[in-house]
């Protein structure tokens, strides 16, 4: 009876060291529409991905683990853990947040994003508060400035416009500061990354600090995965 007892215990604690794979697809709890890309993170061992554009999601840990599951907008999800999920598909069920009207707190002064992009709205406002004539001759007169090359170039203008205004938003969020400190990666080590992970508008407007950190640990590892590939296949090569 002892021999059985001491057995069943050293069942239990190998359950509790195995490895445990979380899999399944993360969606809307009330659309059931697919959420991606979901941030999930194992709290104890600080490693993470992120839910595919099928809402697929894959993450190991142990048993005991929390996995906390987040994405713009949504309610925080925390599972923990147990050997009854290893690879069993999983359906996680994310809920949208409340948004409830604070206070509003305002503070002096502006970040050094803010004023230039005071300074660049200034500069610009004239190309911006430019409106098509209104048709004060006839309909054909203001077909014809639609498509003239004048008013072509204006919009053309104005898009560049935006899209720069768009990427130092972008650079504001996703700097190189930021980016080097998490992966110490240097130099044009840090440029190639940066430049093989872009970083969406969208993503950028709406993600939190902690979510834009995730992002850019989860990117690194699929980087760090890569290199290391092509650095062994170019051994392979340099061996044959």
């Amino acid at each position: 009876m002892k021999k059985i007892f001491i057995i069943f215990l050293c069942f239990v604690g190998l359950q509790t060291h195995a490895q445990i794979t979380l899999k399944g697809r993360i969606f809307d709890s009330n659309t059931i529409q697919i959420l991606s890309p979901v941030s999930i993170e194992n709290l104890a061992t600080h490693t993470g991905s992120f839910s595919d554009e099928q809402g697929n999601f894959s993450i190991i840990g142990k048993a005991g683990d929390d996995i906390l599951f987040t994405y713009v907008g949504y309610k925080n999800k925390m599972i923990q853990l147990r050997p009854s999920f290893d690879n069993i598909p999983q359906q996680i069920l994310l809920t949208l947040k409340t948004i409830q009207l604070n206070n509003i707190t305002i503070r002096r002064g502006l970040s050094a994003y803010q004023q230039d992009s005071v300074h660049r709205a200034s500069i610009y406002k004239d190309a911006f508060d430019y409106e098509q004539a209104k048709s004060v001759f006839t309909p054909i007169t203001s077909v014809y400035q639609k498509f003239s090359k004048k008013y072509k170039n204006l919009r053309k203008f104005q898009n560049q416009i935006i899209h720069t205004e768009q990427q130092k938003f972008i650079d504001s969020k996703y700097s190189t500061e930021m980016v080097g400190k998490l992966t110490h990666l240097e130099g044009d080590s840090l440029a190639n990354f940066m430049n093989a992970y872009p970083m969406e508008f969208d993503y950028a407007r709406q993600a939190s600090e902690v979510e834009i950190k995730m992002w850019v640990k989860y990117n690194f590892q699929d980087y760090s995965q890569k290199k290391n590939k092509d650095i062994i296949k170019q051994k392979k090569i340099i061996i044959h």
